[in-house]
């Protein structure tokens, strides 16, 4: 008797479509987070908009980060589904 074989995932598809679909998110929320955390360090140190620009493109770099890391997981999964 041979073992049965083993059954993909059936929200797969779904799954990844998720993953890509929280780019966009990350996008926008992180700058966000970052710049609005940044104004209120500038009115805590009383800076014009120093620490809100740097919020700002640290926020863009998280998201840069994270979106690659599920780029990433994304292509990975596809490449174990192709295997037999």
């Amino acid at each position: 008797m041979s073992a049965p074989k083993e059954e993909k995932p059936k929200y797969e598809a779904l799954r990844s479509a998720g993953l890509l679909l929280a780019i966009p998110t990350l996008l926008i929320v992180s700058p966000l987070v970052g710049f609005f955390i940044g104004m209120w360090v500038d009115r805590w140190v009383k800076t014009r908009w120093v620490f809100s620009v740097i919020g700002m493109v640290l926020g863009f770099a998280a998201a840069g980060r994270e979106t690659w890391r599920i780029m990433r997981r994304v292509q990975e999964e596809e490449k174990e589904s192709k295997r037999p």
